[in-house]
């Protein structure tokens, strides 16, 4: 008996820890109206789909710290994409697109046109 209520106790107990470290600290926001962000679109050539390299090309720029969003289009052939330049550059930016690897596929950059924010 003493057993089934230490058990049952740990397990509250690790549940309740969980769910309370799971909550969001409000002091870790960030208020990103005061963030200044530049938008990019670039052409990308290379790509054979939209599920294994346009969506590996923006999931490799989604982990990036410093990339707000990554709209990458294997259909338009290109990508739209917001930073914030105080973490990274442009040139980081086409690096993460040309060294992303699925298969043996190469992408290159067509061009780069900066959008209105």
């Amino acid at each position: 008996m003493r057993i089934k209520i230490l058990a049952l106790f740990i397990s509250v107990f690790t549940l309740t820890t969980t769910v309370s470290l799971a909550q969001e600290n409000p002091t870790s926001i960030i208020k990103l109206e005061n963030r200044i962000t530049k938008s990019v679109e670039i052409g990308i050539d290379g790509m054979a789909c939209q599920e294994g390299c346009a969506d590996k090309i923006a999931s490799n720029l989604k982990e990036k710290d410093g990339v707000i969003s990554a709209d990458i289009s294997f259909n338009n052939k290109n990508g739209n994409i917001v930073f914030d330049p105080s973490l990274i550059s442009i040139e980081e930016v086409k690096s993460i697109i040309t060294s992303t690897k699925v298969k043996n596929y190469e992408y290159t950059i067509t061009y780069v046109t900066p959008q209105e924010n």
